[in-house]
């Protein structure tokens, strides 16, 4: 069934053609979202229409007025509403209509007859293959996918997803059916607390969300007392400190660690995500936002199973401490302001509508890291507050934020912005000097500068699986048409990709590749092979010319990786896309994913700038 992102995405589809508040065929509908790759049966629905009346968010269907003969109701758009007014619903006709067979029975009886147990969980492969030699077809009971049938069925069965090789893969639980019972009163629920996930007290809600009767079989290393223990790194360890200004001792920190970890488990707290098995802690950082944790397996040569492998606020994008924060009178002309003051480079991609959209994105992310690194000077005295912005000018003279602790209570923020400037001069810049002594420092980001130089001797362990199968866009589009020229099926799809404008479109054809590549062994070696061939030529010239390597900075997840750079055409001097490779506790190196270049160049603009460098932000396309 359609996912909230699904129903947006399609919401901007059908936005982009047809106008709001006008009856249109509902023939006109359907073509468009065909036209544009949209299958109602890959959604699991039995028919169009039965999608759309899915999408009440957004649209309504009924017959216009003189169109009682009309078949197909019109289709008319209105705004989106994220809880609609429920339809009152009419029972069906169902005489004269043959009945159709009994789906949870037939599928409880050849899984019965293939002798699977209750409570059990199985590859969906497995099970696929049971019913389909059974005669179920998911097909035939208005399913695009066999993993679609079993998600209409939660009562029944339980779908997770369960990571494979690096490969997220799903899997089926066969739950434990029990007999109807009257329905439970108010009062009968408040007595079954014993089947809530407990909340204990005095914490702060997660932000990770409950995994329902799921089990991470997390196989960490045990302690002589029996409890699960896995490795801190130190630098974690100080991150923690830095963000919860903790005063505990490293020994008790980790004792914590372990203890929310183990109480996550048992309250089915615990989530698996790319990062790692993620799970909530009871520290909070400086602004009372609840922490996560993510562990991850350990190289087998380590003397622990497990290792910690990120811990900060769960977040995908760095949180915008400036903005909310800082209250500026006009924001855009403040950063034209700070433009025209820093030393000359570019500031945007080529294409970008918004001509400071890279220096404010910078900007963002120093403040978050100056803020986490507690870097924000205040003079409660005269209530001046200061940060580096981590710019210099022409001279080379670092430039400075200067704000002021807001006494106003109209205004939310905790600072107002009074201007950036240089130490020393007329105004603000005199203030910097009379009132913050040592004066702000910039964020740092680099420990140890020899981790980002690759050794001789160094290998790289890649998941090339996640890599391939999952970021296939990340690939120039020319090489994907050289390797899947033999392959006719996966030739056309590259095809249609490089015609293709509708962003929708593209993204369910490059589904499609994926899907074609899992499915074809030789079509994934070649581009493995040809993968591995583009790493180690970019290993090559990193050895030749140490200038090449490029640091990169994650700001949520206070990781340091360096880049290699992929060139992928005939033309060698061209780079397509980087590999991010990053330093394991273990000292081994680890390639973590592939990155576009516009995807990387803020992250590795934080530590230095890219002029003279592969990464020139007016020919990267926004």
């Amino acid at each position: 069934m359609l996912t909230k992102q699904n129903k947006l995405d399609i919401y901007a589809l059908l936005c982009s053609e047809f106008p709001k508040k006008k009856a249109i065929p509902m023939k006109d509908v359907q073509a468009y979202l065909e036209n544009n790759g949209l299958s109602y049966a890959e959604f699991g629905y039995r028919n169009m229409r039965s999608l759309l009346e899915d999408l009440q968010e957004f649209l309504a269907l009924g017959k216009s007025p003189g169109t009682a003969k009309k078949k197909d109701p019109d289709v008319t758009l209105h705004d989106y509403v994220e809880t609609p007014p429920q339809k009152e619903t009419k029972p069906k006709k169902t005489e004269g209509k043959k009945e159709k067979p009994d789906l949870k029975a037939a599928i409880r009886k050849a899984l019965e007859k293939g002798r699977y147990q209750k409570d059990k969980e199985y590859p969906l492969a497995t099970i696929s293959k049971t019913l389909r030699d059974d005669g179920i077809d998911c097909h035939a009971f208005g399913f695009g996918k066999m993993k679609n049938l079993f998600l209409s069925m939660p009562e029944e069965f339980e779908v997770r997803n369960v990571e494979m090789n690096g490969v997220m893969q799903p899997w089926i639980r066969l739950k434990e059916t029990k007999p109807e019972r009257p329905q439970k009163t108010k009062a009968d629920i408040l007595k079954t607390t014993d089947k809530l996930i407990p909340v204990p007290a005095k914490k702060a809600r997660s932000s990770v969300k409950a995994v329902k009767k799921e089990t991470i079989r997390a196989k960490v290393e045990k302690k002589e007392d029996g409890s699960e223990n896995f490795f801190v790194p130190d630098k974690l360890l100080l991150s923690l400190k830095e963000m919860a200004a903790l005063g505990l001792d490293d020994k008790t920190i980790v004792g914590r660690l372990q203890k929310d970890y183990a109480s996550a488990l048992s309250n089915r707290q615990v989530e698996r995500r790319p990062e790692g098995i993620v799970f909530p802690l009871s520290f909070l950082n400086r602004n009372g936002e609840t922490l996560i944790g993510a562990i991850r397996k350990a190289d087998s040569q380590t003397g622990y199973a497990y290792f910690l492998n990120f811990v900060g606020v769960d977040k995908d994008k760095p949180k915008d401490y400036l903005r909310q924060m800082v209250h500026f009178s006009d924001y855009e002309e403040s950063i034209a302001t700070l433009a025209k003051m820093a030393k000359a480079e570019s500031w945007c991609y080529k294409g970008s509508k918004d001509k400071h959209i890279i220096l404010k994105i910078f900007l963002q992310y120093t403040f978050y890291r100056l803020v986490s690194q507690k870097k924000i000077m205040v003079d409660e005295a005269s209530g001046f507050v200061s940060f580096n912005t981590g710019l210099v000018t022409e001279d080379y003279d670092p430039i400075y934020a200067v704000l002021i602790l807001n006494r106003s209570k109209t205004v939310k923020e905790d600072y107002l912005f009074q201007g950036f400037t240089v130490a020393g001069s007329q105004g603000l810049g005199k203030i910097v000097v009379e009132r913050f002594s040592p004066l702000p420092a910039k964020a740092t980001y680099i420990d140890d500068p020899s981790d980002l130089l690759p050794k001789d001797n160094m290998q790289i362990h890649t998941d090339y699986r996640h890599i391939l199968l999952d970021n296939l866009d990340r690939l120039p589009l020319s090489f994907l048409a050289n390797i899947a020229a033999p392959f006719e099926g996966c030739r056309k799809i590259v095809d249609q990709i490089e015609k293709e404008k509708n962003p929708f479109k593209i993204q369910r054809l490059y589904a499609n590749l994926s899907e074609k590549l899992q499915n074809d062994d030789l079509f994934y070696n070649l581009l493995r092979t040809s993968l591995e061939m583009a790493i180690s030529k970019g290993l090559s010239m990193l050895r030749y010319d140490y200038r090449m390597v490029l640091p990169s900075f994650f700001p949520t997840r206070n990781v340091l990786s360096f880049m290699v750079p992929l060139s992928f055409g005939r033309n060698h001097g061209k780079v397509d896309a980087v590999l991010l490779i990053e330093k394991m506790p273990s000292g081994n190196y680890q390639g973590q994913t592939i990155l576009t270049l516009k995807q990387c160049y803020v992250n590795s603009r934080l530590i230095s700038p890219l002029q003279n460098t592969y990464l020139k932000a007016e020919e990267i396309e926004d």
